[in-house]
């Protein structure tokens, strides 16, 4: 077995192999074979000034709209004038669109679990509500793993009529905290 495996592994790691190009590369680089023509009697800073002295005549194209202008002074002022700018002005405050207030929504009845956290004063485990099923804590874990985290399992409990009653069996020990969870992350935020 191993050595199909082998075999396999192999005949992949072949199938995947680039090919490589057969040409040869050309030991030559282009300086060896172009003639270069010195004149012996030319002096370097002579040609460097001679260049420096033709003039370079750079090109602006204004009509570019994507190179702004709006640096060069020059520029800015023959292309806005006070008038422009007036009416630029009055272009976006005629666009300007202004959004009365509404009212805030309503909540819905769902249940908040932070709410509910600021208004217990009881620890997690401490008994204020009696629950009549002995088997509550093998049936409560089972009732659990339907939530994946315990705000979801206390906010379905809240909603079922917890903590008072416990339809869902999801807080055996009568604590009013279903499935684990413990309202100290929410009490923290006040401290």
């Amino acid at each position: 077995m191993r050595l199909v495996v082998s075999v396999l592994m192999l005949l992949a790691l072949v199938a995947c192999e680039t090919n490589v190009p057969s040409e040869s590369v050309s030991d030559k680089s282009p300086t060896q074979t172009e003639t270069v023509m010195v004149d012996p009697d030319a002096d370097p800073v002579v040609a460097a000034e001679d260049a420096a002295k033709e003039e370079i005549k750079v090109v602006i194209n204004n009509d570019n709209p994507t190179i702004s202008t709006t640096q060069d002074f020059k520029s800015l002022k023959e292309q806005e004038t006070i008038e422009s700018d007036k009416a630029r002005l009055k272009a976006q405050r005629e666009k300007f669109v202004t959004i009365a207030p509404t009212a805030l929504p309503t909540r819905s009845n769902s249940a908040n679990v932070a709410a509910f956290a600021l208004q217990t004063k009881n620890n997690v485990g401490e008994m204020l509500y009696s629950r009549g099923d002995e088997l509550g804590v093998v049936a409560a874990s089972q009732a659990c793993s339907r939530f994946r985290l315990p705000d979801d399992a206390q906010a379905s409990f809240l909603r079922s009529g917890g903590p008072s009653g416990d339809p869902g069996n999801l807080d055996p020990d009568g604590d009013g905290f279903a499935c684990d969870w413990s309202p100290e992350t929410y009490r923290k935020l006040l401290k």
